[in-house]
């Protein structure tokens, strides 16, 4: 649903599309909402509301951003952190338990060398595109396939990045086979205001989730159950995969 900022008596809100108020007319400075959260100040303090008008969490911060991909960057007292969609104060962290700090869509931060403690770096990029291992998921020859364009759908490309996009593939597909693999998911992320495309070596642990079927299940088994010793091995299989990606 749409919502419209609306001053009354100085103040500012938020209504519907009918033009009923979600919530009362008491802040001194409102923005759009963003992932159904739209940030509002009181005075000189800021914090969020949700589309039913309420507060998610206390208006305490001195500075906000838009909330993307389900985080929203927040400063108290000169320091940064995050916010996760139910106002609590997180840490994201990758799959070493680093924490990882980047501001806004983390896209946009890998695709701007601006995020820290990227597990593996860059395996490949170039003026367009950019490729990873996830960095949160502990899956071997889990490769992202990110683009340096805030977009959510290859529609929204032209035909030349379009091909640019099907060429890599291709390349990250064949280091994989290179290496052994012989089942390959590809899945596109249609959730995210950024496109990127992930690719997926089938591996025999992921039958008991439908070999690809349940990819939130796959994920979170590997995020559980993962050893530190496989860990280094997916960062040395990275780094095999980047060799290849840069000599062929």
């Amino acid at each position: 649903m749409l919502y419209t900022m609306k001053e009354k008596l100085g103040k500012w809100g938020f209504v519907n599309q009918n033009g009923e108020p979600i919530c009362e007319f008491i802040y001194d400075e409102v923005r759009s909402f963003s992932e159904g959260l739209a940030a509002v100040r009181v005075n000189d303090k800021w914090g969020y509301i949700n589309e039913d008008g309420a507060e998610i969490c206390e208006i305490r911060y001195d500075a906000v951003g838009d909330f993307q991909s389900k985080l929203g960057v927040v400063e108290k007292e000169g320091k940064k952190c995050y916010l996760n969609m139910n106002g609590e104060e997180v840490a994201v962290t990758n799959f070493m338990n680093e924490e990882m700090v980047f501001e806004g869509c983390k896209s946009c931060a890998i695709g701007n060398h601006t995020i820290t403690n990227l597990p593996g770096g860059y395996l490949y990029e170039d003026d367009f595109i950019n490729v990873t291992i996830d960095p949160e998921v502990p899956i071997r020859g889990f490769i992202v396939i990110g683009i340096n364009k805030h977009v959510s759908t290859t529609t929204q490309l032209t035909r030349e990045e379009r091909i640019q996009i099907e060429d890599i593939t291709n390349k990250v597909k064949l280091a994989l086979e290179h290496f052994g693999a012989k089942n390959i998911l590809l899945f596109e992320d249609g959730f995210s205001e950024h496109y990127r495309r992930w690719v997926i070596p089938s591996d025999d642990w992921m039958f008991q989730f439908g070999r690809g079927k349940n990819l939130k299940q796959i994920t979170m088994y590997a995020k559980k159950n993962m050893s530190d010793e496989q860990k280094k091995e997916i960062l040395l299989f990275a780094e095999q995969i980047k060799v290849f990606l840069r000599s062929n």
